[in-house]
Parts: C-alpha cells; sequence; structure tokens
C-alpha cells in the first residue's frame, strides 16, 4: 500500500469541504508529522484530525531528537519552506512517500528531490474515480473550495469538473 503524507493545506481542505473521512477511505497509508499536527490550530479542523487519528486512519509521525536535527538542519537549507513543510519533505524522502500539497514551494522542493507530489485535486478526483463521491458531490465540495481557497487553480478546477461530469454523463448513457 502506497504512503501519502498529509500537509496542513490538504488536510485543511479536505476537513473544510467535509471530505476527510472519505479521503482516507482510499486505499493509501495516510500519515502526517507531529509538526503538522501542531501547525492545525483552528479547532474544528484540529478537532477532525484528532478524530481521524483515534480511529487509526491517519497516523502521526514522531520525529525522534536525531530527526529534529536533520529537519532543522533541511529547515536552514530551505529558507522558504517552514519546520512542518520540512518535515513532510523528511519523512516523504525516508518512508518513500507521495508528499500531499497545495504549497506550490514545498510542490517544488518535493520535486527537486524526486519525490511524487499531489494535491487537493488529486484526492477530489480518486474519490470520485473509486467512486466514494459522485461528480455532483465532488462539483459541489471543488466549488466550496475554490470560493474559500484562492490558491486552487481555477483553469484546472473547471476542467477537473468538466470531465468529471462528461464522465458521469458518458456512464449513463452505457446504462
Amino acid at each position: 500500500m502506497r504512503l501519502l503524507i498529509h500537509d496542513a493545506s490538504v488536510l485543511v481542505d479536505l476537513a473544510e469541504c467535509g471530505l476527510l473521512e472519505k479521503a482516507l477511505d482510499l486505499p493509501y497509508k495516510m500519515e502526517t508529522t507531529d509538526f503538522v499536527q501542531h501547525e492545525i490550530q483552528e479547532p474544528e479542523q484540529a478537532k477532525h484530525l484528532a478524530e481521524c487519528i483515534g480511529r487509526g486512519a491517519i497516523s502521526i509521525i514522531k520525529s525522534t531528537f536525531e530527526q529534529i536535527a536533520e529537519i532543522a538542519f533541511l529547515f536552514s537549507q530551505s529558507p522558504s519552506l517552514s519546520m512542518p513543510d520540512c518535515s513532510v519533505l523528511f519523512h516523504a524522502q525516508n518512508r518513500k512517500g507521495i508528499v500531499l500539497t497545495g504549497d506550490s514551494r514545498l510542490r517544488k522542493e518535493a520535486r527537486t528531490k524526486g519525490l511524487e507530489v499531489h494535491g487537493t485535486l488529486w484526492i477530489l478526483d480518486l474519490l470520485v474515480a473509486q467512486q466514494l463521491i459522485d461528480a455532483v458531490e465532488a462539483k459541489e465540495k471543488l466549488e466550496f473550495l475554490m470560493k474559500s481557497n484562492p490558491r486552487l487553480p481555477k483553469t484546472k478546477c473547471s476542467k477537473l469538473i468538466e470531465s468529471w461530469l462528461t464522465n458521469k454523463a458518458a456512464l449513463a448513457k452505457c446504462i
């Protein structure tokens, strides 16, 4: 089973649109770091994360003292990244995980290090592909996120919505 290591942005997006629990049903091992866990301060988002941790749907990677020293070194070498970002990068490298982030700087750095990187849109698309949500629900959730999250690429979001609805229509014709 492939490992996905979340940063705060994807966890926040999924919690805000009410899809965090469904995303954790995808056929991946889901983890985040202790640094990211402490970064999530908004009470409702922190509550959602704690519930998911409590039921074992997402695991927290607890950094050792030695790992914290390496994360701090990575942070000193990557001034555009936060410590939580560096913790995701460090653990993804060491655990051969996929980085899940909406942060362009973390995406760029992860790709530079040869890591696979995805974000919220990829998760939404997987939820549709795995039939955990339908195209209409995905469209509604993405439109909600587009209003609350200006960093999402509008053109890519529109194309994704169109592909979901087109595939739904094509599937309906086959039945």
